[in-house]
């Protein structure tokens, strides 16, 4: 890169060689990129936090940049309990998804929205979701990836009272509920939805419940094929926080 003064997070840091760490960071413009930094200890030792604004300059012309300046700009956003797994999470959701060096208008600003929503989620935890929900279709979104919330597979207009099954690479087809296992849809490997959910998803109307569990449905639905056979190990976390149980390390 130019050796410039870039805004940066850190998404991901692990040991590299000795005396390094090998970074993933997140900035506007350029997207993910992959960087190594040096240790360093004693007086100079700092915390390299997630969920904090730094100014980074990087140098090298290969896929692996070296951190040659490093500044903190701001306090980091201290989570705790679900909201610092979600924050965890949507971290590893951008390193498994976007790929390397692939250049993002909009990424950027999507992720500073997403910090500043999980600290009112902190205050507030029925925004959680909402907030979870809203980063993962700006992400789908930015990947090229997002059904046409307005209109079915046969480019008609999505219809309040209709049901609709998702196919992917078609877009939303209309289906005859079952009512009898309405209640259940959770549990079904196709679950249905009605138009006014997808319709509010798309107006980012988190009002009713029903619309959360439709967009939950509807992201791990879209973001499965993506994310492969691999588990990640932030809802691995989730889940052992939900259960009451000691959270182990994620690898």
């Amino acid at each position: 890169m130019d050796g410039n003064l870039w805004p940066a997070y850190i998404l991901h840091s692990r040991p590299y060689q000795e005396d390094k760490l090998l970074l993933q960071l997140l900035l506007p413009e350029k997207g993910r990129l992959t960087a190594v930094i040096r240790r360093r200890s004693g007086k100079q030792h700092r915390a390299l936090q997630p969920f904090q604004l730094f100014a980074v300059a990087l140098t090298g012309r290969s896929s692996l940049q070296t951190v040659k300046q490093l500044e903190e700009q701001a306090a980091a956003n201290m989570y705790s309990g679900k909201v610092l797994f979600s924050g965890l999470y949507i971290n590893e959701l951008i390193c498994r998804l976007w790929p390397t060096d692939l250049a993002s208008e909009c990424l950027f600003t999507h992720y500073q929205a997403v910090l500043g929503a999980l600290a009112q989620a902190q205050l507030q935890a029925d925004l959680l979701e909402p907030c979870l929900r809203q980063f993962e279709f700006a992400l789908l979104s930015e990947l090229g990836v997002m059904p046409d919330w307005h209109y079915d597979a046969m480019q008609q207009p999505i219809q309040v009272d209709l049901y609709y099954h998702y196919l992917p690479e078609q877009g939303f087809i209309t289906v005859m509920p079952d009512l009898s296992l309405s209640a259940h849809c959770n549990r079904l490997a196709a679950p249905s939805w009605q138009g006014k959910q997808l319709l509010a998803i798309a107006q980012a109307d988190w009002h009713e419940q029903a619309t959360l569990v439709a967009a939950k449905q509807l992201s791990r639905q879209l973001l499965a094929p993506l994310l492969g056979d691999k588990p990640l190990a932030s809802r691995a976390l989730f889940s052992q926080l939900t259960r009451g149980k000691p959270a182990s390390a994620a690898s």
